[in-house]
C-alpha cells in the first residue's frame, strides 16, 4: 500500500513527536478502537438481521447488504 501524506498544524507536531510509537501506528490503533466501539458485534449484527428477516423475506439489495456486513464483522 502506498504511503499517504497528511498535513497537521505546527502546534500538533510536539504532541506527535512525544508519542511512544510511530504516528501511523498510533492513528491505526485509534481508528481500530473507534471502529470497535461504533459498530455492532458479529452476534449483535446477526440478531438485528434476523429480526429484520423475520418480518419478510429481504429483497436482493438487502440480502447483499447483510452478507457484506457479515463479511466485514466476521471474527476471522
Amino acid at each position: 500500500m502506498p504511503n499517504k501524506t497528511i498535513s497537521v498544524p505546527d502546534d500538533v507536531m510536539p504532541i506527535i513527536e512525544s508519542l511512544d510509537m510511530p504516528f501511523s501506528r498510533w492513528v491505526t490503533d485509534q481508528l481500530r478502537r473507534h471502529s470497535a466501539r461504533s459498530t455492532l458485534s458479529f452476534a449483535q449484527q446477526l440478531l438485528a438481521d434476523a429480526a429484520l428477516a423475520a418480518r419478510e423475506r429481504p429483497d436482493r439489495q438487502d440480502a447483499r447488504a447483510v452478507g457484506e456486513r457479515m463479511g466485514r464483522s466476521a471474527p476471522w
